[in-house]
């Protein structure tokens, strides 16, 4: 069998975890049987930097690191590379309180509650698709209360993932 270039993120600041978590996540998308040609071929990783870099700079240094035919992740039986990635972006569980007004949209409610818990951080907005369970008052149609999946954008970029690469068997 041959060997394909492979690139997969997956949040978490532990590395370990994250590298199990980006496993289960390869073979969900492309099955438990051999030669995916992806991240579900490895069994071990490599931290290549202690230091966060972003996304960009990332993925340009596994590009690079991709080019060394001597590196240990080029090597389809070899660890994968894993790089600590900056982000500004994260996702936050909100429980929206009972209110006797409600909020017109789930963005409203969010934004609400995380700014009178000061979970709100500078620069901060809502991201696409916010998710949830919660009740609508019967009569005005008004968000009451319930539980929300909130991603948020914009803050000060922070290590919240890995970038795991390699070669793998396909």
């Amino acid at each position: 069998m041959g060997a394909v270039d492979f690139t997969a993120y997956q949040d978490g600041t532990d590395a370990a975890k994250a590298f199990r978590d980006a496993i289960e996540e390869a073979r969900y998308q492309y099955g438990n049987r051999p030669y995916t040609g992806t991240l579900a071929e490895k069994d071990d990783f490599q931290v290549i930097t202690d230091t966060p870099l972003s996304m960009d700079d990332a993925e340009a240094l596994a590009g690079r690191i991709m080019s060394d035919d001597r590196h240990p992740v080029q090597d389809k039986y070899g660890p994968a590379g894993a790089i600590p990635v900056l982000t500004d972006q994260r996702t936050v569980t909100v429980t929206i309180p009972a209110t006797a007004q409600g909020y017109r949209t789930t963005e409203e409610a969010a934004l609400t509650v995380l700014a009178d818990e000061g979970r709100l951080l500078p620069g901060e907005t809502v991201g696409y698709c916010i998710t949830g369970i919660y009740s609508h008052c019967p009569r005005t149609g008004r968000i009451r209360s319930g539980d929300l999946t909130v991603p948020l954008q914009g803050g000060p970029p922070e290590h919240r993932g890995w970038l795991f690469f390699g070669l793998a068997s396909y």
